[in-house]
């Protein structure tokens, strides 16, 4: 139910409505003001229950207000809402309709989650009335838009869904198919109640198929998950689908135990169909020990369905009783409950059940040795068979079959009978169910599976124990460190204040420190750069001493050409002085980075032809030509004072 608030906005909604129908023609302004009306109508409509009083007024409300005010998806979600009030009240063809609108003004929209959820309620209300080819089809829809919109928990409701419709029509194939697709998104998502169903689904597919391994195993694994749930109408569904499988498998004191223990679940659930099925399953398991609990569980099986008027239970509950019948040799009962079973399961349209019942009517005019009758029954049973693949339905139905020609005389078509019989009780045989059904049993065996449970329950409990104290701890700790660090909170401001001061004096000692580096490299260099000036100019010095001393005392004794080769001497003398000058005031101003770097691109042949013609006399001394190769294209950006001396020195190394 709503609450207070929740009505007073419905009536100001109405309200809201009432005078647009009154004074027509509203302006911007109103419709903007009733499309906020039909969002917040639209909000609340989805929190209600679909039985709540005045739910279908609001829905044609919202319908209303979403018209008037050019709001799409408040009319698509109106026509869901009431599709979802007609299914509820079993109103179908009207469910229909409005789903149908739903999907059509939805795709209007484009909001693929609307879609899905239309669609698959679309294909929900088609199985109602029992049109299952087109709820396949709508759902397989949901499915494609679910996928489009990530809808992982959606996809997976509809591949469950679509599988579910396949086992009713018997087609299997397509039933694992998607029940496997359902489990592989539901196996990756939190909802455990969505896995557990897909588990039971697959497998009671197995067991159809006679796969009695197979369809423990995922039974096991539904009833574990259904345990930790704590779902009662699960586990007593899982537990009785585990005691047929032992009752197939000719266990019938472990399928009782099976039985036994799912009644106490049954019963707490207080839901008609799994209360019925479990004393169903309880009676059918008794036939062979004790006829008067069997009828008795049978009838009481019978008495459930009926009081929830349930068909598809009726079915299975007459199928049950018309069995009873047929083993203590009652045809005349057993022909009673199998006629009824057949008129609920043709209603239903489940073919498996068809099947199971045309057999049960074979078996008791087979019993009152009416051999055509019999006949008759058999091959409808065996035609439905053959379509859905029951192998276990063909193999007794060709059994009997083999057992009436036989009696006809017929020996023929006994012959060929008794060899269809023999190939499906092969096949059953060869899918190798008794031996992987016992190689289970000794690995994965349901006790083993409870100890399982109560050691994880065990160990639950101990976490949540082990997680308290942690608690507990991590709050004494917490007062702790907050009475510490109150303690503590001046000797930390004193901490920091210390710490500034000591990284000031470390800021001014790590300068201090760099000065003094700097001093000790530069004094470095100066007595390197004296150094090298007393050796290496006190050489060209002398000689250009000695060169003027010549000139000046002997000039005019000297001849010309003695001139000119003491004067070419001279020039060489003062250009590699020059040189040496200047590298020793580049190299000065290396250590003390003062060179000024000014790049430009240069022509390198033309910095090159220049070198070449200030060492030309000092390569012809040697008879050595300088050719410059270099291309005028040829280009750099570099400081043209620094290319120089690094040519020059290049130049004069190799004439040297």
């Amino acid at each position: 139910m709503l609450k207070r608030e929740s009505f007073n906005l419905f009536g100001k909604l109405l309200l809201s409505l009432f005078l647009f129908f009154v004074y027509p023609g509203c302006n911007k302004h109103e419709e903007l003001k009733h499309k906020k009306n039909a969002e917040s109508l639209l909000i609340n409509i989805g929190r209600m229950e679909v039985t709540a009083d005045g739910y279908l007024g609001l829905t044609d409300s919202l319908y209303k207000l979403s018209k008037i005010s050019n709001y799409p998806k408040g009319v698509a979600k109106s026509y869901f809402y009431k599709g979802k009030y007609f299914s509820g009240k079993g109103r179908n063809i009207e469910a229909l309709e409005n789903f149908g609108e739903a999907v059509k003004f939805s795709r209007q929209t484009n909001d693929l989650i609307d879609i899905g959820d239309a669609y698959y309620n679309l294909g929900d209300t088609y199985l109602n009335l029992k049109n299952r080819s087109e709820a396949i089809t709508a759902l397989k829809q949901s499915a494609i838009v679910r996928m489009k919109s990530n809808d992982s928990t959606g996809l997976g409701s509809s591949f469950n869904f679509i599988g579910y419709i396949y086992w009713i029509i018997s087609d299997y194939d397509s039933a694992v198919y998607y029940f496997e697709k359902g489990l592989a998104i539901r196996n990756k998502l939190p909802n455990l109640a969505h896995r557990a169903t897909t588990y039971n689904n697959l497998g009671t597919v197995y067991y159809n198929w006679s796969l009695y391994d197979k369809a423990l195993d995922h039974y096991l694994r539904s009833l574990i998950i259904q345990k930790e749930l704590g779902n009662n109408s699960g586990i007593a569904r899982c537990l009785c689908n585990i005691g047929l499988i032992y009752t197939e498998t000719a266990q019938n004191e472990k399928a009782v135990e099976y039985y036994k223990e799912s009644l106490p679940y049954a019963n707490a659930s207080k839901q008609v169909q799994t209360i019925g099925y479990a004393y169903n399953c309880l009676g059918t398991a008794y036939s062979d020990v004790n006829k008067d609990s069997a009828l008795f569980y049978l009838k009481k099986s019978l008495d459930v369905y009926q009081s929830g008027n349930d068909t598809v239970g009726l079915a299975l509950a007459n199928q049950g009783i018309g069995n009873f019948y047929l083993d203590i040799k009652d045809p005349k009962n057993a022909k009673i409950y199998f006629t009824q079973m057949l008129k609920m399961a043709l209603s239903e349209n489940v073919p498996m059940r068809v099947a199971r019942a045309y057999k049960g009517l074979g078996q008791a005019y087979l019993l009152e040795n009416d051999l055509l009758a019999a006949k008759e029954n058999f091959e409808k049973s065996i035609v439905i068979g053959e379509k859905s693949s029951i192998k276990f339905i063909l193999r007794d139905a060709f059994g009997s079959l083999a057992e009436i020609y036989d009696r006809l005389g017929n020996t023929e078509k006994a012959f060929v009978a008794l060899k269809q019989y023999n190939k499906y009780k092969q096949d059953i045989e060869d899918e190798g169910m008794q031996k992987r059904l016992m190689d289970l049993k000794n690995k994965s065996e349901y006790e083993r599976f409870q100890r399982d449970l109560q050691e994880q329950h065990y160990q639950n409990e101990k976490q949540k124990i082990y997680l308290i104290a942690t608690i507990i701890a991590i709050f004494f700790l917490l007062a702790i460190a907050v009475m510490l660090f109150r303690m503590n909170s001046k000797r930390k401001k004193v901490n920091v204040l210390l710490q500034e001061k000591n990284t000031l004096i470390e800021g001014q000692s790590k300068e201090i420190n760099l000065k003094n580096v700097e001093l000790l490299e530069l004094n470095e260099a100066k007595e390197k750069l004296f150094s090298i000036i007393a050796h290496d100019l006190r050489s060209p010095f002398n000689t250009l001493i000695n060169i003027g001393t010549v000139l000046k005392e002997d000039f005019e004794i000297l001849t010309d050409e003695e001139k000119m080769d003491y004067l070419t001497h001279l020039e060489e003398t003062a250009i590699k002085t020059y040189e040496l000058v200047e590298n020793l005031l580049n190299l000065s101003a290396s250590h003390t980075g003062r060179i000024d770097f000014n790049p430009a691109r240069l022509e390198i042949a033309e910095v090159v032809d220049k070198i070449i013609y200030m060492s030309k006399t000092q390569a012809a001394k040697k008879e050595i030509q300088i050719t410059n190769k270099i291309g005028k294209e040829v280009t750099a950006v570099a400081d043209q004072s620094m290319l120089e001396i690094i040519i020059r020195n290049l130049v004069n190394n190799a004439i040297k």
